[in-house]
């Protein structure tokens, strides 16, 4: 392995045009910064060369917004969170397509996307057999290694040795020898600390010690936290029914304001102590489990800010014993998610009368960031509840709407919609039951009349059994483009 280390430089000169890259990291951290520098570096000196990019997860804006930037990038597999991508995308630059997290890794080992030239993953350490220890976020790693024909690693020695063990690392058999996955409490340990691969492959590691640099911790807003009272408030009523216990079902939970603000809420309940079982997880899972209300997390990567990661780096020792690190088709397993009983709680864009969930297209048309592990969660989890405001832009726009533009989650995968206005618990009702709870428990009082006035009318018109007025179905987001605001 010794006689494999070689500059940053030289490593990425073995990218030649039209290669399939796949990597893996997390937002802002455990992704192989120094290698993608060097990449974006042949650009400034007039090299014409364009590259494929796999990676189920959202990686830094360094690596997919300076990549995009230079013109590096023809196309572009899996979940992104690049301002500068998105743009791209959107204007048809960059080819996207948007997978589910879960099932991405499975299809990239399979050939799905055809061949795989060169994984290139951060690792914490290298074993003495060549397998690698990730750092801080696992998701397609394991999958890429497996099926790449070359490997290049960056060994970055930030991170201290203490977190080896943190790892969680199984892969399924392929089909159609696959076998149940052998995971029944959440924090079982099914697989191995490291990645196994083969050491042949590894062309080229580099070394490095850059530190994590990220974004400050997330403010919660007075809307946020309305939001996460009243999802807690919902499942401590699900309790006093008989539902579930104080300590709940394993719960996910993912990114931004509102999951911190539910992590919050959560701090200050008398519910737990709490399983997590989820993908990503943000700061205000450690104050939770500062307070020891988690028992065990099971995750696919730790998207701390900085802030967070500093306290994460203080108390290893404590966190490390609470906390499984998994590939992501691990921790957004179908499969395991059904066993589990997850209680899963996703973000969404816009939400119509009943129930069809967008979270990821502006006005139907602009691509977000993606669908990540929603899909999956939404699907199969006991329990499914959906958080967004009501209204977005200062009021103008309407997030409960008559028809979403574009549909990722179908009434079908929806069990509970929540705003800062109140919850809609949808379970055993049919369309317009379910519509009603809607506009009168969640949408903004701005927006509530004219969302009644829809409803009665289309009743009136279609005696269907989940009726629209097609000429009006999409009125308040013509009313956004023509005169920039839903209003009126």
């Amino acid at each position: 392995m010794i006689s494999k280390i070689v500059s940053k430089e030289e490593a990425a000169e073995s990218i030649q045009d039209g290669m399939v890259i796949g990597t893996s990291g997390g937002d802002a951290s455990a992704f192989p910064k120094a290698f993608f520098s060097a990449l974006a570096k042949r650009a400034d000196k007039g090299e014409r060369f364009q590259i494929q990019l796999l990676t189920s997860g959202p990686i830094a804006e360094e690596i997919d917004g300076t990549l995009t930037q230079k013109g590096l990038i023809s196309r572009r597999l899996g979940q992104q969170s690049s301002t500068i991508l998105r743009k791209a995308v959107n204007q048809r630059k960059v080819i996207f397509i948007d997978l589910p997290s879960g099932m991405f890794p499975m299809k990239v080992r399979e050939g799905r996307f055809g061949r795989l030239d060169v994984a290139v993953l951060e690792a914490m350490a290298i074993t003495e057999d060549g397998f690698i220890v990730p750092s801080t976020a696992v998701l397609d790693g394991p999958s890429h290694v497996q099926v790449a024909e070359k490997i290049i690693i960056e060994l970055n020695y930030a991170y201290p040795p203490e977190m080896e063990g943190i790892h969680d690392i199984y892969i399924p058999e392929p089909h159609p020898y696959r076998k149940p996955i052998p995971l029944i409490h959440v924090m079982d340990r099914i697989g191995l600390p490291y990645i196994i691969v083969d050491p042949e492959k590894i062309i080229a590691i580099i070394e490095s010690d850059q530190i994590y640099s990220g974004e400050n911790s997330i403010v919660m807003d007075k809307e946020s936290l309305q939001v996460g009272r009243h999802v807690i408030n919902f499942l401590q009523k699900e309790v006093e029914k008989g539902s579930f216990t104080k300590a709940l079902l394993p719960l996910e939970l993912g990114l931004g304001n509102m999951a911190e603000a539910i992590m919050h809420e959560l701090l200050q309940s008398d519910l737990g102590p709490l399983e997590i079982y989820t993908a990503v997880i943000g700061d205000g899972i450690l104050d939770l489990m500062d307070a020891g209300k988690v028992r065990g997390m099971s995750a696919s990567g730790l998207y701390f800010s900085t802030k967070g990661f500093e306290r994460f780096w203080r108390d290893l020792k404590k966190y490390k014993d609470l906390i499984l690190l998994r590939p992501v088709e691990i921790a957004d397993c179908s499969e395991v998610i059904l066993r589990l009983g997850v209680i899963a709680i996703n973000g969404a864009l816009e939400v119509d009368i009943y129930g069809h969930v967008n979270s990821s297209h502006i006005q139907g048309s602009q691509v977000i960031t993606g669908i990540g592990g929603s899909v999956e969660f939404a699907q199969n989890s006991l329990l499914s509840i959906f958080i967004l405001p009501s209204s977005r832009n200062d009021g103008k726009i309407s997030s409960i709407v008559p028809m979403a533009t574009h549909v990722d989650h179908t009434e079908h995968a929806v069990d509970v919609i929540a705003t800062e206005q109140g919850v809609a618990d949808l379970r055993g009702l049919d369309p317009i039951e379910r519509a009603s709870q809607i506009i009168e428990k969640c949408a903004h009082p701005d927006f509530r009349t004219y969302l009644r006035g829809y409803l009665k009318q289309a009743k009136k018109e279609n005696f269907g059994h989940e009726p629209h007025i097609l000429r009006e179905a999409f009125s308040l987001h013509l009313n956004l483009i023509e005169k920039g605001t839903m209003k009126g």
